[in-house]
């Protein structure tokens, strides 16, 4: 199923209380629950590296370790740029089908 299927399967994410969706844990959205797990692991793999690289005073880690920063944000911005375009619910609940594809991960 493609991000532009407007006729998506129905998910626990669309579960709604006040106008806001909620995720299946039951709390509100965010950009996190639109995000697909491993892209999760990956920016916190590359946020960790970068703090790991910081503890080092050579100019060649502060590099790296800005360069993982950069790598991180970029994830971040693609899925807030989808999240803008196709909105939070619907990205949400095509992170929740892609883990489920991919044999689930999320802790909840």
């Amino acid at each position: 199923m493609s991000w532009t299927d407007a006729t998506a399967t129905t998910s626990p994410c669309t579960e709604v209380i006040g106008g806001q969706p909620l995720n299946p844990s039951g709390r509100p959205l965010s950009l996190t629950d639109a995000i697909p797990y491993r892209h999760l692991l990956k920016m916190a793999e590359y946020d960790e590296q970068a703090a790991e690289l910081d503890g080092f005073r050579d100019r060649l880690s502060r590099l790296a370790a800005e360069e993982c920063r950069q790598k991180a944000e970029r994830i971040r911005e693609h899925y807030r740029s989808l999240v803008a375009e196709h909105g939070l619910a619907f990205c949400a609940q095509q992170a929740a089908e892609e883990d489920g594809r991919n044999g689930g991960g999320r802790f909840v």
